[in-house]
């Protein structure tokens, strides 16, 4: 997978997906599409995708080596944990990485049909026992530790290092040809709904 910052500066410079990025190992987009709920963009009302306060976003899904990538246009229609767990049965992997409007990092993931880690802002997560081992050296590249008066972290690109993350827990490496495919022909595209979190 390559050390750390060489997995960051990879992802730094890749101009890939909008506000939420969903990584899926050993799935097809068809098993995407209906672990997101996701409908037919003409099944929807205008005004509900579109209006001033839209209760649908916009999922692009295209095929990647390994797997499939799924990236939506808001920040708010990111997977609940539920749905990473499901995504990630039966030998697979997923993990998202979303940054809203709101500057909320989230990175989250599963495996084997078990969550590892999910924090809807990880870069101010208190518990860093609770990061997987195998991506806690990127992880502390963005960890800013609140109880210090100043944070030790290197890097502020919390998307970087979310989609490097993504990169170990998928052993999917994402590539600009990858981003094309989501503005391509072949490219899904499909409504999915907002805030559709656990309480």
């Amino acid at each position: 997978m390559g050390d750390t910052a060489e997995l960051v500066e990879h992802y730094r410079s890749l101009v890939i997906g909008d506000e939420t990025t969903l990584v899926v190992r050993g799935a097809s987009v068809s098993d995407v599409v209906e672990a997101l709920g996701g409908v037919a963009l003409g099944s929807v009302p205008e005004d509900e995708l579109d209006g001033d306060e839209p209760i649908w976003a916009t999922y692009a899904l295209a095929e990647v080596d390994g797997g499939v990538i799924a990236c939506e246009d808001t920040g708010y229609a990111d997977p609940p944990n539920a749905v990473l767990v499901a995504l990630s049965e039966g030998g697979r992997a997923a993990a998202v990485v979303r940054d809203n409007i709101q500057a909320h990092g989230r990175f989250g993931c599963a495996r084997d049909g078990e969550l590892l880690f999910d924090d809807d802002e990880y870069r101010f997560v208190e518990d860093r026992s609770s990061v997987p081992e195998e991506i806690r050296a990127l992880f502390d590249l963005a960890w800013v530790d609140l109880g210090q008066e100043e944070s030790e972290a290197q890097e502020d690109d919390t998307n970087a290092v979310g989609l490097a993350m993504a990169e170990v827990i998928t052993g999917i490496r994402l590539t600009p040809a990858d981003a094309a495919r989501l503005e391509g022909d072949d490219a899904t595209v499909v409504a999915v709904r907002q805030l559709q979190y656990e309480g």
